[in-house]
């Protein structure tokens, strides 16, 4: 009986707090990773990892690496395609004889300044290298059975170069997901993983978000951020402004209860108070991060 009884504490001091609280979304916004000059507009993709070379995949997997392939350019596609200032051209979707050796010489950047003179890019995005694998996991189901349960995953390395040749940014994009469960035998000893070779499909949808993921770099970024406001009588109308947008009428009211002799009361203003702070200078900063965008784009 003694052990239950922190837990059940536990438990009612959380439900307190969440009788007492609402939470609301805001949005928070980033800055590009990658910023492009006004005049970087031709963006071209070339493939420099050859998945016909025996030595770097294994038998049958051929045309998983090439779905993935197409599956990442597809995707840079489709992340560039909102913006009508950016012309994104395909290559190359296999170049041959490059290795990651190759990729370090010195000669390398001549191959990257002839690309991108051909077709008339001020930037090549290169496809270095792909790692395509299936992850394994077993559970314990509540009957002593032991399940199986694979993830698969893929890490596409990149490097963005100038029309000059020079390396600007080496990031690799990636996505992971669960793919498949299977029972396992004799205590998880025996196991049959779902073939890779087979997974041409899922490989190029996990590929074609990681594209997507990576042309996002070039662009402002928001995400929707849960905040706790404190509810109750006292709140009510400081918290109706706040939901319907009317955060510098809620700032006067809500200093008002942080001076309030009831000192709970008091220290769920200040934190309600805070968060109408964070709200306007989230704002704030999406509204400059927006128009810097936009001027260096003019």
């Amino acid at each position: 009986m003694k052990k239950t009884i922190p837990v059940f504490l536990t438990l009612m001091i959380l439900l307190l707090f969440i009788s007492c609280s609402t939470i609301i979304q805001t949005q928070k916004t980033y800055s590009p990773e990658i910023f492009l000059p006004a005049d970087t507009n031709r963006i071209v993709f070339v493939n420099f990892f050859d998945y016909t070379v025996p030595s770097y995949i294994k038998d049958k997997q051929e045309v998983t690496y090439r779905m993935s392939v197409k599956g990442f350019w597809k995707g840079l596609e489709a992340g560039f395609m909102p913006d009508p200032s950016v012309h994104f051209m395909v290559g190359d979707t296999l170049s041959r004889r490059k290795t990651v050796m190759s990729m370090q010489d010195s000669t390398f950047r001549d191959t990257i300044v002839d690309v991108c003179r051909r077709f008339n890019a001020n930037l090549l995005i290169a496809l270095d290298s792909i790692n395509i694998w299936i992850d394994e996991e077993q559970v314990i189901d509540e009957d002593n059975s032991t399940t199986s349960e694979y993830y698969l995953n893929s890490y596409n390395y990149v490097t963005l170069y100038s029309s000059e040749g020079e390396a600007i940014d080496r990031s690799t994009a990636k996505r992971s997901k669960f793919y498949k469960s299977r029972p396992a035998f004799f205590l998880g000893l025996l196991t049959f993983p779902p073939s890779l070779a087979k997974a041409a499909a899922d490989v190029a949808g996990l590929s074609e978000g990681a594209g997507r993921d990576y042309a996002g770099k070039f662009y402002p970024f928001s995400e929707n951020v849960n905040v706790n406001l404190f509810t109750g009588k006292v709140f009510n109308e400081t918290n109706k402004l706040i939901r319907s947008g009317n955060y510098v009428e809620a700032i006067e009211p809500l200093r008002q209860l942080t001076a309030s002799t009831d000192k709970k009361i008091a220290k769920k203003a200040a934190h309600n108070l805070s968060v109408v702070y964070d709200i306007m200078e989230n704002r704030r900063t999406t509204e400059r991060i927006n128009s810097e965008f936009m001027k260096k784009k003019e």
